[in-house]
């Protein structure tokens, strides 16, 4: 017994030292919102579409507006396939603003366990920015609390970026920590609103974010 508590105390230590650290640096808090649309073509495909806005500066100033459209395939019940192109108008600063356009494809394995479902997601993006092209490697790992019955779903996931360019492989360029909780509203609208601190050099994010999805 004692043994555990020792341990659970160790655990408590080392995530207050997380956030503690997290929190000591000069990090930006800001704030995404999206809405979601999701129109089923038939069993296996499936066509998306998203408008976002994000703020940055402690929420002073608008960081970028940015529409989405892409689609999904369903090869199988753990494994589906995805392909989306991106398009954002970022904020620069002093009035100046610049389009940035980005691709995207991927692949999501899934599983259930009874309440637990546990998904790992793997894409590639390339931005293309005035000239510049960076390319990325995306890992997220996701895991929620879904029971059969229920409307609320909470999940904690894990993001890393590596770089494709320069940079060594398996060098972090970023990465997100994300709770959150799904929420059915009605039976074809969703709620997603989440906490998420982004690590990434030289300065760290405080995300608040909300999310709605419509499926029709």
């Amino acid at each position: 017994m004692s043994k555990i508590f020792t341990f659970r105390i160790l655990i408590i230590v080392y995530f207050v030292g997380i956030v503690s650290t997290a929190w000591a640096q000069k990090d930006d808090f800001t704030t995404w919102t999206k809405l979601k649309l999701n129109h089923k073509i038939d069993s296996r495909f499936s066509v998306l579409g998203a408008l976002e806005l994000r703020t940055k500066d402690d929420i002073g100033m608008i960081d970028r507006w940015g529409i989405a459209a892409g689609g999904e395939y369903k090869v199988s019940s753990f494994l589906k396939m995805d392909l989306g192109y991106e398009l954002h108008h970022r904020n620069l600063g002093d009035s100046d603003w610049k389009f940035r356009h980005r691709y995207y494809m991927g692949a999501t394995v899934s599983f259930r366990y009874q309440w637990l479902a546990v998904s790992l997601r793997e894409r590639f993006q390339q931005t293309f920015d005035r000239g510049n092209t960076e390319s990325r490697l995306r890992s997220r790992l996701k895991l929620a609390y879904a029971p059969s019955k229920g409307i609320v779903s909470p999940y904690f996931s894990i993001e890393v970026y590596q770089s494709l360019n320069d940079a060594p492989f398996w060098r972090a360029a970023r990465t997100r920590y994300r709770p959150g909780f799904e929420i059915d509203l009605a039976k074809r609208w969703v709620l997603d609103t989440f906490y998420c601190y982004q690590y990434e050099s030289p300065k760290g994010k405080h995300i608040v974010g909300v999310e709605v999805g419509y499926s029709f």
